[in-house]
């Protein structure tokens, strides 16, 4: 059921207020009537309550009909009124409707009187609905404002026919760099402020969109700023439509997702980094096969050829090094690979890397070579800083087409807490700094930053791979080092590498010398090598070492040659990748049936992690290859040695 209506009315006639009470009840409304018949009352019901509407005679001793309508108004301005009157005439009728009044009535037609109260309720209704919606609407379109006005989001409306920017949020100013004004002044300046490997693709979809022939315009695209840096945009639109179904507005927004695009491209070049890694890690045992005989055949055959044809053998020998290296690099670069830690003297890699500039560098590069006193040597893989170096010292030969000088130095530095303030990867404690210093053309300011991002660089297509300076990076890192960098444009470049410096003597020339002066007594040594010519390289270089050698060319041919040759077995030297019987495995049964003879394995995969494992099967060494004669004659000095 609803509830009463709620009315007051203004009558002094007692008959008359009874007539109008009887008329509505007939009608079946409901009412509840406040009857007052003096201005002072009418005023103190005003006051007290809240009515649906007010009823008012026109005509009363003290009072009149317009000062009630007035008062009515006055305080309760949404609430209807109807005017009764008898005597009423129609230029009073309408001035009382200008006044403010829902209805008047003539006390003769009385019978007016429930369809006026339920035509002025429905209209009040609906005025009070129409006042809510528009406080509605303003409530929502100043949230909308304080929402776009401090959202990093670009807010915008559009109108077509002719086109024209209606709104443009403040944030544009952040993402585009220039003023809001600008977008109303011309409302295509967003388009000519795009990238131009965007522009055409964005006009094109624009253009589709603005004539409904798409439901929606999202497009991701690079917006150039007036400094001339660059964010990336994701634009979206849809369109909005008028009574007759045309589209004569569009709105949308645009968010700056230069965060996330570079992210995208971080995950990206870490795919390709640990693409690369698997590749290189794939091809690394049959490559280094390849390369193995070349490097240990060149020690071979070096006293056999006269000296003016040396020349040749250190160009094979340093091209087949340099394949060995760029493997070793790709799978450092991708998997973080660190081979075995020994002393070196930084003073021997730069005097090795002269020798290596002066034949193999144009000759307009000038060489220069400084030495620090005393010498300090530092702990560290020493193919690997021989990779630092040489990276370094080929880009400094990029950076002089035209000729220059090469700088190598050596300093000793004391890393004091003053110093490592201003240096953040370095620790308080003795360095070796190897600087590398060009008079090239110079790094420019804009590209300082990036010359340690994977791929990165600026030499032309096919120059360069954009590994080289990330390898150093990573490798200089694994060593707990840092690296500077200065620069000036036309003036040359200078990189500094801090490596820790060790107080144990050079491992490296310690173990070449011992390794020169080894010599067997006729030991057997059993070679266990699938590939032919690895194996006959090792026979070759074992028997110049007066050792007598078995070849078996699996795991099951070298079980049945230990066998034969139980009793006299020295040494065994085992790869680790063959067919039917992997190295390891062949260990695990060599150590029952010879526990005497020791374990050799060799790997062309150096990111095995073979050392636990061969400590575990108490293997001896593990070779990497390619190596060279040197490195398995001190391998050779070291386990034959001990056993």
């Amino acid at each position: 059921m609803n509830p009463p209506i709620r009315i007051l009315h203004l009558e002094d006639n007692a008959r008359d207020a009874e007539i109008i009470r009887d008329r509505l009840e007939a009608d079946g409304l409901a009412c509840e009537i406040t009857l007052v018949s003096a201005k002072s009352a009418f005023e103190a019901a005003l006051g007290q309550a809240a009515f649906d509407l007010i009823l008012c005679d026109y005509n009363l001793p003290d009072f009149d009909g317009l000062s009630a309508l007035r008062l009515a108004r006055e305080k309760h301005p949404a609430t209807p009124v109807v005017l009764v009157s008898g005597t009423l005439g129609e230029e009073e009728a309408v001035n009382c409707l200008h006044q403010g009044a829902t209805d008047y009535l003539l006390k003769q037609r009385i019978e007016r009187l429930p369809s006026a109260v339920k035509r002025s309720l429905q209209e009040a209704e609906e005025r009070r609905k129409s006042l809510q919606s528009e406080v509605e609407l303003r409530e929502s379109e100043e949230r909308f404002r304080q929402l776009a006005e401090h959202s990093s989001e670009v807010f915008w409306f559009s109108a077509l026919k002719p086109h024209r920017t209606l709104y443009i949020s403040p944030a544009v100013e952040t993402v585009w760099g220039l003023p809001a004004e600008r977008f109303y002044q011309d409302p295509t300046a967003w388009l000519t402020t795009i990238h131009p490997e965007d522009q055409a693709r964005v006009h094109v979809a624009w253009e589709t969109f603005a004539q409904a022939q798409i439901p929606r315009f999202e497009q991701e695209y690079r917006v150039v700023r007036p400094d001339g840096s660059i964010r990336w945009v994701l634009d979206s639109g849809t369109p909005i439509r008028n009574e007759a179904g045309e589209i004569h507005r569009l709105s949308g927004t645009a968010r700056d997702i230069t965060e996330r695009k570079e992210a995208e491209q971080h995950a990206l070049r870490a795919q390709r980094i640990e693409s690369i890694g698997t590749l290189a890690s794939g091809i690394a045992h049959d490559l280094n096969n390849a390369l193995a005989p070349v490097i240990m055949g060149v020690g071979l055959i070096r006293p056999l050829i006269p000296d003016r044809m040396a020349w040749m053998l250190d160009t094979m020998e340093a091209s087949a090094q340099h394949g060995a290296d760029l493997v070793r690099q790709l799978l450092t670069f991708g998997k973080g690979i660190a081979g075995e830690r020994i002393a070196v003297q930084p003073q021997h890699l730069l005097k090795e890397m002269q020798k290596i500039v002066r034949s193999t560098f144009p000759p307009n590069i000038l060489m220069d070579v400084k030495l620090a006193k005393p010498p300090r040597a530092v702990l560290g893989d020493p193919t690997q800083l021989h990779q630092v170096v040489l990276n370094l010292c080929i880009n400094a030969r990029d950076a002089m087409p035209e000729g220059g000088t090469l700088t190598l130095e050596t300093v000793n530095l004391n890393a004091d807490e003053a110093y490592c303030s201003t240096q953040p990867e370095a620790k308080p404690g003795p360095y070796v700094l190897v600087r590398v210093a060009d008079t090239g053309t110079g790094i420019p300011p804009e590209v300082l930053g990036h010359i340690f991002e994977p791929f990165f660089s600026t030499k032309g297509p096919g120059k360069g791979t954009g590994l080289g300076l990330a390898t150093v990076m990573n490798i200089v890192k694994s060593h707990g080092g840092f690296i500077q960098v200065q620069s000036k444009a036309s003036q040359g470049t200078t990189f500094s590498v801090g490596l820790p410096a060790t107080a144990a003597s050079d491992g490296a020339q310690s173990g070449a010398k011992a390794a020169a002066e080894f010599q067997g007594h006729g030991e057997t040594v059993l070679v266990v090598e699938d590939e032919p010519l690895v194996r006959e390289t090792i026979r070759w270089l074992l028997e110049k070492m007066n050792l007598k050698v078995i070849l078996a060319s699996d795991g099951v041919e070298a079980l049945v040659c230990a066998a034969e040759h139980r009793a006299n077995l020295s040494l065994v030297i085992a790869d680790v990748y063959m067919p039917y019987m992997d190295g390891l495995t062949l260990a695990r049964t060599l150590k029952r049936m010879v526990p005497n003879s020791p374990l050799i394995v060799m790997s062309g995969r150096m990111d095995d992690p073979l050392e636990q494992s061969c400590k575990a099967l108490g293997i001896s060494a593990v070779l990497h290859k390619p190596f060279t004669g040197e490195k398995m004659s001190e391998v050779l000095q070291q386990v034959l040695a001990g056993s």
